[in-house]
């Protein structure tokens, strides 16, 4: 009836069969969602029924639990298919999240968060968190013009950098996952 899989923390796949009884479907989500281990996590659900897709997206919303939507079923002001464009810089504390590429017409300064299941591009300086590949993609990269970032995550892949460590060299630069690693490299 559903399947429940975890590809990256904190991404939960839910997959639920065609024809599958929507009472049981929510009994089962609330089993599963009353765990202190989905605290936090990202729901990607997977069904083709529209009607109870919209009613596990009001319960993921009752919950206050994200639910990261199907690119196809994705129609929001901004975005060019997969595509978000944010034309501002990002404070401390302000967080983007996008089922898709980002693109960030601006800064994304110390504490402020950008979290996509593409790529990420930064047209300013990055000192922020950038989350690429959210889903588990390590081809996704981190481009920026000034890279200094707090954290910068692609797929299950971490590099945390302390502020004596990175200064930008002056030239945009991208990162990547290479041999099972975050590097940096000029764009």
């Amino acid at each position: 009836m559903i399947e429940i899989k975890g590809t990256t923390l904190p991404v939960v796949i839910v997959r639920i069969q065609e024809g599958a009884d929507h009472r049981e479907v929510l009994e089962r989500l609330r089993d599963i969602t009353n765990s202190r281990l989905m605290e936090g996590a990202y729901f990607l659900v997977d069904t083709s029924d529209g009607d109870l897709l919209r009613k596990v997206e009001e319960f993921l919303l009752e919950k206050k639990l994200r639910n990261v939507r199907k690119l196809s079923q994705e129609n929001k002001p901004g975005t060019w298919g997969r595509l978000l464009v944010i034309r501002k810089h990002l404070r401390s504390g302000q967080r983007i999240e996008h089922n898709g590429d980002v693109l960030v017409l601006g800064d994304v300064n110390r504490d402020a968060q950008v979290i996509a299941t593409g790529n990420i591009i930064v047209m300013g300086k990055l000192r922020g968190i950038a989350f690429a590949g959210a889903l588990g993609d390590e081809s996704a990269v981190v481009v920026a013009q000034q890279m200094e970032p707090q954290q910068i995550r692609i797929g299950r892949k971490l590099a945390i950098t302390s502020d004596e460590d990175r200064r930008s060299p002056g030239y945009p630069e991208m990162a990547k996952v290479e041999d099972g690693t975050i590097v940096l490299e000029r764009v």
